[in-house]
């Protein structure tokens, strides 16, 4: 375990109100000694102290102090707010590490020393990055899941029930061993819980029996099938987190009134907007923040088969390119005008068509959407649809798997049990579910390698 102390700003650098600085290891007493001279350590208590340097002041500050083994790590945590000024942030830093045994944190070393005493296990730690990188609600919701144990639950359940046949076919193995086969012999314990009979073991409580070189659990326990069911169901719930945001392209004709539309979308004059065709050239991306999470809308060059320049022929390709990358494609017409020529065309690409610059009252009619931008119709039932459409609601939803080490152990532990079911010898059988054991317990982290931990906890922000 580590005796090192380590500290680090948990808030993002720069000028703020206020900052983060958390610490974590044994010197904690000797860093309030040295530098938080008149705080009191009472636990779990926010308290007003003074952080001095060679007794001349550094900052006015609050501070907690969370006693080990009831903190996040572990360890003694000390965890200090002070004004977010970058001057006051490293003179903070250099009084505590001047400190014997501290030292800055690595990237996710917190979080490490929370999994390596215990306080959390490694789909628990793989969760928290997660809960940093979600950018909608489904996968913050989901992140907040794993992180409450919810797989690991499922594998240390589905591991145990593994553990216990495995020990027993290897108790089968040495009892062999020991007596030189079970044939023609009998055992018997009345009072206990296994016997081993013309050539026949079994658990007299109907948990599990090996008959004819077969193995199986009986009376509706775990049997090898319904292990390999329950792996499979695993393997299915994995799903891959998207690190790019969601993409809505507004396209159509020149002047159609798709930059304006993004304008209200996004409730700012976001983009230049005028009567002269063409002026949008290039396309523009915007942040669209909506109820359950964040999507981009991409507001691009209008299309015509009238080109006036090589730009605009070039406008219109790149376009037709981003449309190609478009999660949702939205067909902006310009309700005032003649339909252009290729409207046809262009709505049987789109997935929603939206009519602008009208008077009429904002309604959803069958395939179009009435909108006005500078009157405001129709805004928020196109943000309720972008909304639906990118963040379906499906609150019945299983919790997924985002880590694709994770799968890998699932997959590796399937194709042992596989293994075993079809062995021929007890020998192997016995050898393959301890291996399908020990891969589950790589799931949960019971079972690390140091590679892999480092490549897990290198991928998170210093402070964490």
């Amino acid at each position: 375990m580590p005796t090192t102390t380590i500290v680090a700003l948990a808030t993002p650098s720069g000028l703020s109100a206020l900052a983060i600085l958390r610490i974590s290891g044994p010197a904690v007493a000797d860093i309030c000694k040295a530098v938080l001279p008149g705080f009191k350590m009472q636990p779990r208590v926010a308290s007003l102290t003074k952080a001095v340097k060679k007794g001349e002041t550094i900052d006015n500050l609050l501070a907690i102090y969370f006693p080990a083994p009831n903190s996040h790590t572990g360890e003694d945590v000390l965890e200090l707010f002070p004004h977010g000024n970058p001057f006051i942030i490293r003179k903070l830093m250099e009084a505590i590490c001047c400190v014997p045994g501290v030292q800055p944190a690595e990237r996710g070393e917190f979080t490490e020393r929370a999994f390596l005493n215990g306080k959390i296990d490694l789909t628990q730690a793989e969760a928290l990055g997660d809960i940093l990188s979600a950018r909608d609600s489904k996968n913050l919701n989901n992140a907040h899941k794993l992180l409450s144990g919810e797989i690991s639950g499922e594998i240390k359940a589905l591991a145990e029930s593994i553990k216990h046949i495995s020990a027993t076919l290897e108790l089968d193995v040495d009892f062999a061993e020991d007596i030189g086969g079970v044939e023609g012999r009998e055992l018997r314990v009345e009072s206990g819980e296994w016997r081993v009979e013309g050539g026949e073991w079994r658990v007299e409580s109907g948990e599990w029996r090996v008959e004819s070189g077969e193995w199986r659990v009986e009376s509706g326990g775990w049997r090898v099938e319904g292990i390999l069911k329950q792996l499979q169901n695993l393997k299915k719930r994995f799903r891959v987190v998207q690190n790019e945001l969601p993409r809505a392209v507004l396209f159509g004709a020149p002047n159609a009134g798709k930059s304006s539309l993004i304008n209200a979308l996004v409730n700012e004059n976001r983009l230049l907007v005028s009567e002269t065709p063409g002026t949008t050239r290039d396309f523009v991306e915007v942040l669209l923040h909506l109820p359950n999470g964040d999507i981009l809308l991409t507001d691009t060059a209008g299309i015509s088969d009238n080109t006036k320049s090589e730009i605009d022929t070039q406008a219109m390709q790149k376009t037709k390119e981003i449309l190609e990358k478009a999660n949702l494609k939205i067909l902006v017409v310009d309700s005032s005008v003649p339909l252009p020529s290729e409207f046809t065309e262009w709505k049987k690409i789109a997935d929603i068509t939206v009519a602008t610059h009208t008077d009429l009252e904002a309604v959803v009619s069958g395939e179009w959407l009435v909108a006005s931008g500078p009157k405001n119709l129709g805004i928020d039932e196109l943000r309720k649809i972008l909304n639906d459409t990118f963040f379906p609601n499906n609150e019945h939803e299983k919790t997924w798997i985002t880590s694709e080490r994770q799968i890998a152990c699932i997959k590796k532990a399937e194709e042992c049990v596989q293994r075993a079911a079809e062995a021929g010898a007890t020998e192997l059988a016995a050898f393959e579910m301890r291996e399908a054991r020990n891969a589950l317990f790589s799931v949960i982290g019971e079972i690390s390698d140091e590679s892999v931990l480092n490549a897990i906890f290198s991928s998170y922000c210093i402070g964490k």
